[in-house]
């Protein structure tokens, strides 16, 4: 058999590992993926804290482009909280993260906007800034990508005053004293919500009927001392104050997914109410929902309350509910993370055939 010249062997050597070193980054640059659609589901009202009623169309848009719809369905609702049910799909191919969402409920811009998450899911409140005003002209409907369909408001009138602000909701009672009508009021950055149900009996501290209740954000920093060991994530103040349910009221806090990964671990999460009487915060029972990032207690007498959980040891990262540190940016189980160290399986097999052929290039030049 003809053998090669030796001098012929460096050189062949020099262009192998030279392709083997070109691949590599190839295999590498893999923490960069497409980006893919950003998913929503949640509540939805009107400007004056009812029901988005069915059929209403929710349009996302970024930079004026619209990027996705649903409708609103049951009333009050859009999208599906659970499996693989029908969600608001936000994307288009220009889209990149950290673009603003901002979406319009039946042609009314809502209050609320997002920042958009490649693959993210998201429970966001909407409330239109307006009441929607019908379009004396329906649209024709279907026909491709001309035309209006009224998803975006025409008028250039003075939009109305909101007849039910945010923060504060007036109760209907019946003749006998009871709410009437369920009613849900919730804060202005959608932290914390309140529902009263129907059936209710409200009482006011003197015992008389109650026609309205109130809910706000407190700033953590002017609360009474909280209990050793605890962190005061978000308070809320529901009144009037000394105000009773018969049977309780639904009180949530429903959390960001920034805000969620603040918590440490997510057995300590409780609700206390402040007991100006004993001048101590007392436990409520509560149950956590991880999937909605929610955290809801019944009560039947208003207060303060606040969201707490165990403070982390001095110096130790907190860990966020999905096994991360926050602020790290990568959140497990998100396209494109990947534990620090951890090297493609491509890119390990490649630098290990590198090494190979060093070697067996080494012992034939040994053995010329």
């Amino acid at each position: 058999m003809k053998r090669r010249p030796a001098a012929q062997i460096p050189a062949i050597l020099t262009l192998l590992i030279t392709v083997s070193l070109l691949a590599v980054p190839a295999f590498a640059d893999d923490s960069n993926p497409s980006t893919i659609p950003h998913f929503f589901y949640g509540q939805v009202y009107n400007a004056d804290g009812s029901d988005a009623p069915a059929g209403s169309i929710i349009v996302a848009s970024v930079a004026g482009n619209p990027a996705g719809t649903i409708t609103v369905a049951p009333a009050g609702r859009y999208g599906i909280d659970y499996g693989d049910g029908d969600k608001l799909l936000v994307w288009t191919p220009a889209m990149q993260p950290g673009d603003t969402i901002v979406f319009h409920i039946a042609g009314v811009l809502a209050v609320e906007s997002a920042v958009y998450e490649s693959g993210g899911l998201t429970n966001l409140t909407l409330t239109a800034s307006v009441t929607p005003t019908p379009s004396p002209t329906g649209g024709g409907g279907g026909g491709g990508g001309g035309g209006s369909h009224g998803f975006f408001p025409t008028s250039t009138s003075t939009p109305p005053v909101p007849t039910m602000p945010v923060g504060q909701a007036s109760l209907s009672l019946s003749e006998t004293g009871e709410v009437s009508e369920s009613v849900t009021v919730r804060t202005g950055d959608g932290v914390g919500s309140l529902t009263v149900g129907a059936g209710t009996r409200a009482r006011d501290a003197n015992g008389n009927a109650l026609g309205e209740v109130t809910i706000e954000r407190v700033d953590a920093a002017g609360l009474p001392p909280i209990p050793p060991g605890a962190t005061i994530g978000f308070a809320l103040d529901c009144g009037p104050a000394g105000a009773t349910f018969d049977p309780p009221v639904t009180l949530t806090y429903t959390l960001s997914e920034e805000e969620w990964e603040e918590i440490g671990d997510l057995a300590t999460l409780s609700v206390m109410w402040y007991n100006p009487g004993t001048g101590e915060w007392q436990e409520v029972p509560a149950t956590v929902d991880p999937a909605t990032r929610t955290v809801t207690a019944q009560i039947s007498h208003f207060s303060l309350f606040a969201l707490t959980w165990a403070a982390a040891p001095p110096g130790e990262a907190t860990a966020g509910p999905t096994g991360t540190t926050p602020g790290a940016g990568v959140t497990e189980g998100e396209p494109g993370a990947r534990a620090a160290g951890d090297l493609p399986m491509a890119m390990i097999a490649m630098v290990a055939g590198t090494i190979v052929i060093i070697a067996a290039g080494f012992l034939l030049f040994r053995r010329r």
